[in-house]
């Protein structure tokens, strides 16, 4: 290490480098106050003052400040790629914001910098690692700097998660009291740190709920908030609005039951925050997007299109597009008067790898409205008798293999408790061996259990195909209302119904198209949609 001399401003530019790690850092003005510092050493050194990168919320002792994404992965990347060949200088507080991962790390970093024609300076204690040095002391230095603060980094880390394991242990037993301002953003905490409802955002998350589940999708939700200027929850002045993650997000939050999750992920099973959802609407949610994500669909649709997610080539397997012609028409007449035709317009479903020419000739252009008509009045005449059916297929088969895994924690738990029992006789590190094992297997099985319990409790808040079916008879009328929004939301709701009744719907080049419901029945139609075989079930 040397201490540093002034350096020409016209020989080498100076970049500085800023981080912090944690919220409360940045409460505490830590860039600034880096950024600021850093500014002031090189005027005092004389040196150029090129440009200066920060990384907000990411560990050096972690290493996630070298994460692709972060700026002094950016920088590292541009100095392998020779890009500062001819020099500069990294300006830093120290050694610790760059890494704080061990001395080995630490050395290779600086080293590999060095290598690619950039200074390292610390202004915490004036040192300057150079890229041209050959004194080993300077790398001595940095290793035993790096040491330090490695085991620094380690000793903070370990208090701070005993400080959280305390607490966390406090919500457990049953403490209601914020031990953080970090909450779910439909909440608030009040001077004394109880946690409370922000009416009026709590009443945006029930809104969001309750359309989701009638089958508005993301994009229209968004809309809907965006256009009467609803805030979104970032909270910044400069927030762009609401966006389909940010939806998505409120809908997959389990806060909004209460729920309470560590900074590792980790429930801890208590109701922690206020309940603003019932778990029924939060399963319901749940059902609806696992529905989506099974079939997909663009979440921008109109509902013009009631089979989105559903119709599939016979021969491709890919999705069946939804497209119209006619619309408007501009021309000019003989007398050079500029007209304009409105047609009607009609409505097709295609495979959508001919459409696009990709491997599929299955060019046909089925009439929608046939598809339409046919199908619905298929399934509402074959249900109109039909006696509501309380079964569920999947629930049962869940709640089997639920039922099979608590069985084997009970007898893992008999196998344990008889080994005990011989160990009192007959102590063995094989016994002891044997019981560690068996207390592993349980605790895979009882995570596997929360799952299974968890699917459970979604597929029982799905709506049965019987309630499915009486939603598509009462919806029938409004398809085609003349008020533009009740109809998409009929449409779209229909859609989510169809969804779920429909297991398989294909349609082939000559037009002819197949729906079945596992549920219902199996029905054949031609390309008119007369239909042509298939039965009830």
């Amino acid at each position: 290490m040397t201490d540093l001399p002034p350096i020409r401003s016209n020989t080498k530019p100076a970049y500085i480098y800023a981080r912090f790690s944690s919220a409360e850092q940045a409460k505490g003005y830590s860039l600034e106050r880096q950024l600021s510092t850093a500014r002031s050493y090189i005027e005092s050194k004389g040196w150029q003052f090129a440009d200066q990168m920060t990384d907000e919320g990411r560990s050096a002792f972690h290493g996630s400040n070298r994460d692709e994404g972060a700026a002094l992965f950016e920088f590292e990347a541009k100095a392998r790629a020779g890009h500062f060949k001819n020099g500069c200088i990294l300006v830093v507080e120290n050694i610790d914001r760059l890494s704080r991962q061990g001395p080995k790390a630490a050395a290779q970093l600086i080293w590999a910098l060095n290598e690619n024609g950039v200074d390292v300076a610390t202004y915490h204690d004036d040192q300057l690692y150079r890229a041209d040095a050959s004194d080993m002391l300077e790398i001595f230095g940095l290793i035993i700097k790096a040491s330090v603060a490695h085991d620094e980094s380690e000793k903070k880390s370990k208090r701070a998660k005993a400080s959280w394991d305390k607490k966390y242990e406090g919500i457990a037993a049953g403490s209601k009291k914020a031990i953080t301002q970090n909450v779910p953003a439909w909440l608030v905490v009040t001077p004394e740190k109880d946690i409370i409802e922000d009416k009026r955002r709590v009443a945006v998350v029930r809104e969001i709920f309750n359309a989701y589940v009638e089958g508005i999708g993301l994009h229209t939700i968004m809309k809907r908030l965006n256009e009467r200027g609803e805030p979104a929850f970032s909270g910044k002045a400069t927030s762009k609005g609401w966006s389909k993650s940010a939806i998505n997000h409120v809908l997959s939050n389990r806060s909004v039951l209460g729920e309470f999750a560590t900074q590792q992920g980790k429930h801890i099973p208590v109701v922690y925050y206020p309940q603003i959802i019932t778990l029924d609407l939060f399963n319901q949610a749940e059902a609806m997007r696992a529905t989506k994500s099974k079939t997909g669909g663009s979440s921008k649709s109109q509902g013009n299109n009631l089979f989105a997610g559903i119709a599939r080539c016979e021969h491709c397997e890919g999705p069946m597009g939804f497209i119209r012609d006619g619309g408007v028409s501009r021309y000019t007449t003989a007398s050079g008067e500029k007209k304009v035709y409105k047609s009607k317009g009609h409505s097709y479903l295609i495979c959508d790898a001919a459409r696009r020419g990709f491997g599929c000739d299955n060019k046909a252009h089925t009439p929608y409205r046939v598809i339409e008509a046919a199908t619905l009045q298929q399934l509402l005449w074959a249900t109109v008798e039909e006696q509501p059916d309380t079964s569920n297929p999947k629930a049962d088969a869940i709640r089997s293999n639920l039922d099979a895994a608590l069985h084997n924690i009970d007898l893992k738990h008999r196998q344990i408790g008889n080994i005990i029992d011989s160990m009192a006789e007959a102590p063995s590190k094989a016994m002891a061996a044997r019981v560690a094992a068996l207390e592993t297997e349980i605790e895979t099985l009882q995570a596997e259990c929360a799952t299974l319990q968890k699917e459970l409790a979604i597929e029982s808040s799905a709506p049965s195909t019987f309630d499915d079916l009486a939603e598509l008879r009462d919806l029938t009328e409004l398809l085609e209302s003349e008020d533009e929004d009740i109809r998409r939301a009929a449409r779209l709701r229909t859609n989510a119904s169809l969804k779920r009744v429909l297991d398989h719907m294909t349609v082939d080049r000559t037009g002819k198209f197949v729906v079945m419901s596992m549920d219902v029945g199996v029905w054949e139609f031609d390309r008119t949609g007369q239909r042509i075989g298939g039965q009830a079930l």
